[in-house]
């Protein structure tokens, strides 16, 4: 080594040294790259949730405002929401959901015939004998606690169909099929109008000491009634806008996307969502149904709520994924094969988690008002209670769980499904989610 080469390797020595030594915090951390105090990173992160669940503070802000006000939002209140919210509120909803869904891929999940099975067994029978079964254990206990007309009402809710607006909501925050979401919503609300009433008349029968609680409707023609204003709402409020929201898409696909985008009409539809619960519960209190009731029985409803929709769920996602069978193998035997075309992709199980789990008004509040047209405006109401608050309830865990089923999502597929077609024996095939978004537009998300 020289002179010079010498002269350098001590000047860099003495620079090294006179560098001011480093911070515990900037030890170990990447060119470039700066680390957050651990008390403030939490803080973020809270605020970041807290932000990002919004929907449910908008949910408590709504119920409060019908409890303050609730001649606003009732059917024939100030704002005649019985037009305005039952009929307007959701179809502008179905009419965004027409614009942010590829056509393509809704044809694809109508053809999907084991998901409709499935999630339509799960939410009319399954649902409803489970309620049954647990409303049977009340009445034979012979408690006085509990009362008779909301046992019935809980077994009407057991009978309806999905709701109509929150579950796309959630399928789409969640990242799941919107598509499988929305054909489950057309099917369902268009077959329980006419299994919703038989389910009804095989649980309440007068042998079992149902007497009391018999249909009874205004004009004699319940089922008639019945099959002519759901004809009309489900035409006006579904199927109607969500073509139009089709056509429109089809035939000005970058200006739809684009104004999709300006508009943020993911958010939109949720506000909107607000609007019809809000309008639910102005309708609640306005009749005085919640202090008509006992307050043993809004704790019953409330906690059979949260279990019944938790352990739904759980049905769903073991029964769409069927996990005990794993990946398919060569020479395994037939049945596992022909089990494994009931497996679903983790967007269809999502799509069917939000579906199977909700209830809705849209199907039992003319149920009670037609089919239980010939008893008074009490008894009518106490039917109607626990449809109500369910709703509130599974609003407010499907927006909780959208966080879980995102991270589920985001997770790679390993399980092979053969939900559109079947398997060969000896090729196993991994479900392609990228296949099921395809062309279809990225929605906005709240997290």
């Amino acid at each position: 080594m020289d002179s010079n080469d010498l002269t350098r390797s001590n000047t860099r020595t003495d620079q090294e040294k006179s560098k001011p030594p480093l911070t515990p915090t900037e030890k170990g951390t990447p060119e470039g790259h700066s680390t957050r105090p651990p008390l403030r990173s939490l803080i973020r992160s809270i605020t970041d949730y807290l932000i990002a669940q919004w929907f449910i503070f908008g949910l408590g802000l709504a119920i409060g405002l019908a409890a303050a006000f609730p001649k606003v939002g009732m059917a024939n209140g100030s704002i005649r929401a019985e037009y305005t919210v039952e009929y307007g509120c959701i179809a502008l909803i179905f009419l965004i959901t027409g614009l942010s869904i590829s056509t393509d891929a809704l044809i694809r999940q109508a053809k999907n015939w084991r998901l409709h099975t499935m999630t339509q067994v799960i939410s009319f029978l399954l649902f409803s004998a489970i309620i049954y079964g647990i409303v049977a254990c009340i009445r034979a206990s012979g408690t006085s606690r509990i009362d008779a007309i909301v046992e019935a009402g809980l077994i009407l809710l057991g009978v309806l169909p999905t709701t109509v607006a929150s579950n796309i909501a959630m399928t789409r925050n969640a990242g799941g099929s919107v598509e499988a979401a929305t054909i489950e919503v057309c099917i369902g609300n268009t077959v329980g109008t006419f299994i919703t009433p038989l389910l009804l008349k095989m649980y309440l029968q007068p042998k079992y000491g149902w007497d009391f609680i018999q249909p009874k409707a205004e004009s004699g023609n319940g089922l008639t009634a019945i099959y002519s204003h759901m004809g009309k709402q489900l035409g006006a409020t579904l199927f109607a806008p969500l073509v139009v929201g089709q056509i429109v898409q089809n035939l000005f696909k970058a200006q739809t996307k684009k104004w999709r985008e300006i508009l943020r009409l993911n958010y939109v539809g949720q506000v909107l969502l607000l609007l019809v619960i809000w309008s639910t519960f102005c309708d609640k209190f306005a009749s005085g149904a919640f202090e008509a009731i006992t307050h043993e029985s809004v704790i019953l409803i409330c906690f059979l709520g949260v279990g019944m929709y938790g352990f739904v769920c759980a049905v769903c996602i073991f029964l769409a994924r069927l996990p005990f069978l794993g990946d398919q193998r060569k020479g395994e035997a037939r049945w596992k094969n022909w089990l494994r075309r009931w497996r679903f992709g983790k967007e269809e199980t999502t799509a069917m988690c939000f579906c199977a789990a909700a209830k809705g008004l849209v199907l039992g509040a003319p149920l009670i008002s037609i089919l239980y047209g010939g008893y008074d405006e009490e008894t009518k109401a106490i039917m109607s209670t626990p449809i109500a608050l369910y709703q509130g309830t599974q609003v407010c865990l499907a927006q909780l769980s959208v966080m879980t089923f995102k991270r589920w999502l985001a997770i790679p597929d390993k399980h092979s499904t053969s939900s559109d077609e079947k398997i060969s024996e000896d090729i196993p095939r991994t479900a392609d989610i990228s296949e099921k978004v395809e062309n279809r537009s990225q929605p906005d998300t709240l997290v």
